[in-house]
C-alpha cells in the first residue's frame, strides 16, 4: 500500500485489490481533494494555503498540518522542485514518515503484566493485527489473553473468539452492548488471578480523535484499568492502528502513538 502512495510498481494480491475498494471513498473524497490542488500549473502560495485548509477539514488536527505543511514546503524549496507533481510526491513522503517511529515496544519490557489497549479508526486492522500479536508473542513464550472491549460494533466479539482460537489463547468478553470498562475489569482480573497471563491484549471500538464522547470512554477504560491493577510491576500502553495492506506473522510496530503512557 505504501509502495502505491508513493507511485512505486507492486504485485497485487487478493487482499490488495479488497483494501483498495473499501479505501476508494477516502481516495476520491479527502485524498481526492489534496490531489486536485497539486493539479496546478505552479506552486504559489495559495497552494500551501489551500493545502493546509484541507487538511485541517480532514480532521488531521493543527499541530500535525502546520508541522506537515512546514516540512514539505521546506523541501520543495531548499531542493529547488517546480513541478507540483513533484511537490505531490515530496507530500507524501512526509506523510509516511509520520506514521514511521523508531521507539521501542513497551510490550517486550520484564514485568508480570502487561496490558495493551489497541485503538483506531474503524477498518484500520485493529482485531486482525490483535489476533497476529496474540499468535506471535504465544509462540514466543508469552501467555496471553485477549479482551473484547469493542462492545458496540457488530459480531466485533465473535471476530475476537475467532482469531483467540485461531492464535491458541483465551479471550475474556460480556455480552454485546456491555459497558467496556466492565469488560477490562473482569480482563485484568482474570489475567492477574486464575489466568495467570503476562500479556493483555485489548480489543475497543473505533473511534476518530473528534467524536468526544468515544474518546471520553477511553479516559475511563484507562481509569478502570489503572485501578484494578494489583500491586505489581504492570504498564498500560496505548497503540495506534492505521489502514495498512497487509501485516503477516511478524514483530508488530506501533505505527504511530500518543506520548507514552505512565506505569499504571
Amino acid at each position: 500500500m505504501l509502495r502505491r502512495f508513493l507511485g512505486a510498481e507492486e504485485t497485487h494480491t487478493q487482499d490488495d485489490d479488497k483494501i483498495e475498494q473499501s479505501l476508494q471513498k477516502t481516495r476520491s473524497g479527502f485524498m481526492g481533494r489534496i490531489g486536485s490542488i497539486f493539479q496546478a500549473n505552479e506552486i504559489t502560495e495559495e497552494l500551501w494555503e489551500e493545502l493546509e485548509e484541507t487538511l485541517i477539514l480532514g480532521d488531521v488536527g493543527m499541530a500535525v498540518t502546520s508541522d506537515l505543511v512546514e516540512k514539505t514546503r521546506r523541501r520543495v524549496e531548499n531542493e529547488g522542485i517546480k513541478s507540483t507533481a513533484d511537490a505531490y510526491l515530496v507530500l507524501k513522503q512526509e506523510m509516511v514518515k509520520l506514521l514511521q517511529t523508531d521507539e521501542p515496544l513497551h510490550i517486550e519490557e520484564k514485568r508480570l503484566l502487561t496490558v495493551v489497549l489497541v485503538v483506531g479508526v474503524n477498518g484500520s486492522g485493529k482485531t486482525t493485527s490483535i489476533g497476529k500479536m496474540a499468535k506471535w508473542y504465544k509462540a514466543r513464550g508469552r501467555k496471553v489473553v485477549l479482551g473484547a472491549a469493542d462492545t458496540f460494533r457488530a459480531a466485533a466479539i465473535d471476530q475476537l473468539k475467532v482469531w483467540g482460537e485461531r492464535a491458541g489463547v483465551e479471550v475474556i468478553a460480556h455480552e454485546p452492548g456491555a459497558d467496556p470498562g466492565a469488560v477490562i475489569f473482569d480482563a485484568i482480573r482474570a489475567s492477574q488471578e486464575s489466568r495467570q497471563a503476562d500479556l493483555l491484549i485489548v480489543d475497543t471500538a473505533g473511534r476518530l480523535q473528534t467524536k468526544f464522547n468515544l474518546m471520553k470512554e477511553l479516559e475511563k477504560i484507562k481509569r478502570v484499568a489503572g485501578k484494578q491493577v494489583i500491586a505489581r510491576p504492570t504498564r498500560c500502553c496505548w497503540y495506534w492502528m492505521v489502514p495498512r495492506a497487509k501485516m503477516p506473522f511478524r514483530r508488530p510496530k506501533a505505527l504511530k502513538r500518543p506520548p507514552a503512557s505512565p506505569a499504571l
